[in-house]
């Protein structure tokens, strides 16, 4: 009755009172949704300095690497690195059947204070390669993000192996002693001289989740194009909005194929026309979280995130997505770019294999003055 009597009295204040209470309640609801989709994702242990320290504690006979090899001759008491690579290669070629040895495959460090660094990996279906490997470096001195692409055949020093190998390999992690995604950083760490501060990798499934949920992406084909081994199958010319499935074939192309009059034809670019195919699906996808409407879409979004997604334990989940709301909507133009120059190289056991072809200092000082 006294209920009654102050909502006859009190029109405005109860109804105020309900519209608080109705909007906390939604709020709640979807708090709560959020939750549970923070709840979901998989956090794994990230620690690339205790590994390191792990592996080079640890026997070459339990992680089942080669003897004498390049680090047999490291001095770690020489700061001159350039001319401790030119020691290296010296000795190294005094030894019989030594492995070969590219100066350019080892990284002058860079202080840990320069950038704030964030790996993403992309796996392939058996998550113990990396299919696609993407450093962003965002310079604590403020300025514009930067972003290379890390070609996933690129012959870098395997700390496990004590020998040199493909960086995808990485991901494949050295028994006991260090996962496949501290492996990977610790790899990424010796060549490119910068300590990796945050990883987060998707599997294939994931990525094409999330860009259904992201409402697609536009590709923009001259032909017809296709590719059987990534089962890619774009029929018409022009430019289109496609689903997860087709953006996934589309960013993991390799051998694509076009069709000119009535000839299917190999379509140029390698993997560095892959990488920026990667780069450009990823600020597209920045593009569409800034179309944010309400807390349920954001819910949906987390949620098709959450499922697919690891980050390292250094890393909350929702720390992650504070970094992606940042960088929402960011366009290609606001980002340095550039590519890692390579050479082919045959290793000895016959596999296809990319050389730097200078260090990466130098590649990275034509978009960022390191003083």
């Amino acid at each position: 009755m006294a209920l009654v009597k102050y909502v006859v009295f009190h029109p405005w204040r109860a109804l105020t009172v309900l519209l608080v209470g109705t909007l906390l309640g939604l709020g709640a609801f979807y708090a709560y949704q959020v939750g549970i989709a923070l709840g979901t994702v998989a956090v794994e242990e990230f620690d690339p300095d205790e590994a390191r320290s792990a592996i080079e504690d640890t026997p070459n006979a339990v992680l089942g690497s080669t003897p004498s090899t390049v680090f047999d001759f490291y001095d770690e008491s020489v700061y001159d690195i350039a001319a401790e690579l030119e020691r290296i290669a010296a000795r190294l070629a005094e030894v019989p059947d030594a492995p070969p040895f590219n100066t350019a495959a080892l990284g002058e460090p860079i202080d840990d204070g320069v950038f704030e660094s964030y790996l993403l990996v992309g796996t392939d279906a058996s998550g113990y390669l990396a299919d696609t490997i993407i450093l962003a470096l965002q310079p604590t001195a403020g300025g514009a993000a930067i972003m290379v692409s890390l070609p996933r055949d690129l012959y870098v020093w395997n700390l496990c192996k004590k020998s040199f190998t493909r960086l995808n390999t990485g991901l494949g992690g050295c028994s006991g002693v260090a996962s496949g995604s501290e492996l990977l950083a610790i790899m990424v760490e010796d060549y490119t001289g910068i300590a990796v501060d945050h990883l987060a990798r998707i599997n294939f499934g994931g990525f094409a989740r999330v860009v259904d949920v992201m409402g697609g992406i536009t590709v923009c084909v001259d032909n017809p194009t296709r590719d059987a081994k990534s089962h890619l199958l774009i029929e018409t010319p022009g430019c289109q909005t496609v689903d997860g499935e087709t953006a996934l074939a589309w960013v993991r192309s390799r051998h694509a194929e076009e069709l000119v009059g009535e000839e299917w034809r190999a379509v140029g670019g390698s993997d560095f026309g892959r990488q920026r195919r990667q780069q450009d699906v990823l600020f597209q996808l920045a593009g569409n979280a800034a179309g944010f409407s309400s807390p349920a879409s954001l819910a949906d979004k987390l949620s098709a995130v959450a499922a697919s997604v690891r980050v390292d334990s250094s890393w909350s989940f929702g720390q992650a997505v504070g970094a992606a709301w940042k960088y929402r909507g960011i366009s290609k133009d606001q980002v340095r770019r550039f590519s890692i120059s390579v050479s082919n190289y045959r290793t000895s056991y016959g596999a296809q294999v990319l050389l730097p072809a200078t260090t990466f200092r130098r590649e990275l000082s034509a978009v960022y003055d390191l003083g």
